[in-house]
């Protein structure tokens, strides 16, 4: 069996009030919806589509 040295721990933050609070922080980003973001890859989609349906091999 191994042991594993007693070495100073490790301690996260208690629950989830860290991870809460990292994800309440407000960014200086841009703010941008995610039905935005998804019609964004839909058109992007529907671009390349037409395009290879346009263009000869």
């Amino acid at each position: 069996m191994v042991k594993l040295s007693q070495g100073p721990a490790v301690a996260g933050p208690s629950g989830s009030l860290g991870i809460m609070r990292f994800f309440d922080a407000d960014t200086s980003g841009p703010k941008l919806s995610p039905e935005f973001i998804v019609g964004v890859a839909i058109a992007l989609i529907v671009v390349v589509l037409i395009v290879k349906l346009i263009t000869p091999v």
